[in-house]
């Protein structure tokens, strides 16, 4: 038996499924738990094989997906093996899998069994990466701290990363870097939280290293790249665009680079071409319908955009890029309804995000909704709004009601000043930032502080345009 195994184990490893499950089917009478796993696995396997090659074929023809014909067989033999108690820790992984493949439901038995096949054998990240899929944080779930405590704190950290929890991921992360201070693992999802947290200094610092530790990785350096792109940072893009090619040119991630690496150089019509290319490679690399999305928007495309980010969505419902793109091609198309549906979307899963509640803000804004606008514009300030976005257009509605000091409140912080003004920390080089400077000369003015209005009158005289002569006319 332990010849026929690994003769089998083989023929699994090159990818023979079907090879490998006939040679332990009639060959071993009294299977052990072990070649039993191996069996059924390598069927089940062969029976995905077999639906990716239909749904190439039905993709031709426009028909609907394919299925695994081996699906149902598999699943009456391991409910058998189960009544029977007949199943190992693998066993019980692999019925769960197919329990919910069978009835499309991840039900109530289905995360029992899962659980118990965890419960069995904790280093199982397959199971674990099965239950995050589903039912992350359930009473039987949380039994599985005891049977493995870093194993279940790693399964945390990945659920709190995907529901976008980064603080409590980084603090998880943290602790468990203590134990396993050379884990690139570890490190990777740390880049990543710096990543989603935007905070891409430290993002691309933690790369670089992981780059260092292990130079011929591909996982997660799609993520880097964008990390680099947000950054302008075409050089340092070009060389891991290079690398990326040397170490592994059919790689969905390197597509993705690659078609990053095109997209910073505005050859947009290329980078989707990489894209594509990415999901030819893996038709459920779900950063590709996302970035194809974004690579439309830009060309102006907006029906495009929108079939790309239905895709995403589709693959994954928690992709906050994918829902906040489909709110930015109907606000193109001044569809503002649908936008706001769409950034509210994009708010439930990033709450914390000044980006999305300032979109969601100017869609209320342009329907005249000024109340809802407001509540946007002050959630957008009260969670870091960088650009100073929210802190404008919280200005300028509040003047346009007549609220002076709300006003001049706002365009100050739009400014980067406290109360009192200095005249040296007045940053004017937008369009936003002229109309707060006039505005609070105006205000000042009228509060009979002359010397404050000056200071801003004065930053005036060094602009062109209509707002110095509005200037000139103030100081006189």
């Amino acid at each position: 038996e332990a010849d026929r195994f690994e003769a089998a184990k083989a023929y699994f490893d090159v990818g023979e499924y079907l090879r490998a499950h006939h040679l332990l089917l009639d060959t071993v009478r009294s299977p052990t738990q072990k070649t039993r796993f191996l069996q059924n696995y390598a069927l089940y396997l062969a029976g995905e094989k077999a639906k990716e090659e239909m749904d190439l074929e039905m993709n031709v023809t426009g028909s609907s997906k394919g299925a695994n014909p081996h699906l149902k067989e598999l699943y009456l033999s391991l409910s058998a093996a189960y009544q029977q108690n007949l199943l190992d820790g693998f066993g019980l992984y692999l019925y769960a899998v197919l329990g919910a493949a069978t009835t499309l439901t991840f039900d109530v038995t289905t995360r029992f069994i899962l659980v118990e096949s965890i419960r069995r054998y904790p280093w199982n990240w397959s199971a674990w990466m099965e239950l995050a899929a589903h039912s992350p944080f359930t009473s039987n779930v949380l039994i599985l701290a005891t049977s493995c405590p870093w194993m279940f704190q790693l399964f945390q950290a990945h659920v709190l990363l995907d529901q976008q929890q980064n603080d409590a991921a980084r603090a998880l992360l943290t602790g468990l870097e203590e134990h396993f201070p050379q884990s690139n693992y570890l490190l990777a999802q740390q880049a990543l939280t710096s990543y989603h947290i935007r905070d891409f200094d430290q993002s691309q610092e933690q790369f670089e290293r992981l780059a260092a530790r292990d130079p011929h990785r591909m996982e997660n350096m799609d993520v880097y790249s964008n990390v680099l792109y947000v950054k302008e940072d075409k050089t340092e893009l070009s060389r891991l665009a290079h690398r990326a090619l040397k170490v592994e040119k059919y790689r969905p991630e390197t597509c993705c680079i690659i078609g990053n690496y095109y997209s910073i150089k505005n050859k947009h019509d290329r980078a989707i071409i990489y894209f594509h290319r990415a999901l030819k490679l893996d038709p459920n690399f779900l950063s590709a319908w996302t970035l194809i999305g974004h690579e439309y928007i830009e060309m102006k495309n907006t029906s495009a955009a929108i079939e790309a980010y239905r895709h995403a969505v589709d693959l994954n419902a928690r992709d906050y890029r994918a829902w906040y793109g489909l709110g930015q091609a109907y606000e193109i198309l001044n569809m503002f309804l649908y936008s706001i549906y769409y950034y509210r979307k994009s708010v439930a899963i990033r709450p914390y995000d000044a980006r999305m509640w300032c979109a969601l803000g100017g869609c209320y804004e342009k329907l005249n909704k000024t109340d809802e606008a407001l509540a946007c514009f002050h959630r957008a300030v009260n969670n870091q709004d960088r650009e100073g976005i929210a802190s404008y257009h919280l200005g300028r509605l509040y003047a346009a009601r007549g609220q002076q000091h709300e006003a001049a409140k706002y365009y100050q912080m739009h400014l980067g000043l406290r109360s009192t003004p200095a005249g040296g920390n007045i940053r004017v080089d937008t369009p936003q930032a002229l109309a707060a400077i006039l505005f609070l000369a105006n205000y000042y003015k009228q509060l009979g502080r002359f010397s404050e209005a000056t200071i801003f009158c004065n930053r005036l005289l060094d602009m062109q345009g209509p707002e110095k002569e509005e200037a000139k006319a103030l100081l006189r």
